[in-house]
């Protein structure tokens, strides 16, 4: 029975996350913010996406979509990029980003702005724009047209996408990465285990 519902419950989130509204998904994930859900994963020193962002940015600029609490403005090397934006639906998140930055003395580099990847719009162009674990929040069926939308603001002489995913992180894992490689040019693809997968693309 316990099972089940946690099941029913899983379901209930997905389609929330997929589907809701923005003012839906912004409260859902505040509430898990603020219950501690995704403490588990707010360090993560040593991720492997670091490395490609750090190199595909040319000390240039990022644009990190789902950006949760902030690993990513605040553990990449400070020395390898020049500006950083990092946007999620959840001010909770957004609010400990900003907090982070200022702890380690990036609030120069770093901008946290609240809002839904499905409809964000930068006002300018960056040399990578990463989605690390956050693609999956987008409904399938519109993540082709989401990608190409955010094409238009990679740096027009060598921007790229990066996208990391889980192999656990959803159960359209595989549709996304075969839509991926089949609809963009494959710049790098790492695997360095199992779960990881990371693309870069323009």
């Amino acid at each position: 029975m316990e099972l089940s519902r946690k099941g029913i419950a899983n379901t209930l989130r997905g389609l929330k996350q997929k589907w809701g509204s923005a003012s839906v998904k912004r409260d859902m994930w505040n509430k898990e913010y603020e219950a501690g859900k995704w403490k588990h994963c707010e360090v993560t020193p040593r991720a492997h996406v670091y490395e490609l962002v750090e190199r595909y940015c040319r000390r240039g600029a990022i644009l990190d979509l789902g950006c949760g609490s902030g690993n990513t403005g605040n553990e990449i090397d400070l020395t390898k990029y020049r500006d950083y934006v990092g946007v999620d639906i959840s001010t909770v998140a957004v609010r400990r980003a900003i907090e982070r930055s200022e702890e380690c003395g990036r609030s120069s580099k770093n901008t946290y702005v609240q809002g839904d990847i499905e409809s964000y719009s930068p006002d300018r162009k960056y040399d990578v724009i990463l989605f690390r674990e956050s693609i999956y929040y987008l409904a399938l069926g519109t993540t082709q047209a989401a990608l190409d939308r955010y094409r238009r603001y990679l740096a027009d002489d060598n921007g790229v996408f990066i996208v990391n995913m889980s192999r656990l992180g959803s159960k359209h894992f595989g549709e996304i990465a075969r839509l991926l490689e089949a609809n963009y040019l494959c710049v790098e693809k790492s695997t360095p285990d199992h779960d990881t997968y990371v693309l870069v693309f323009r």
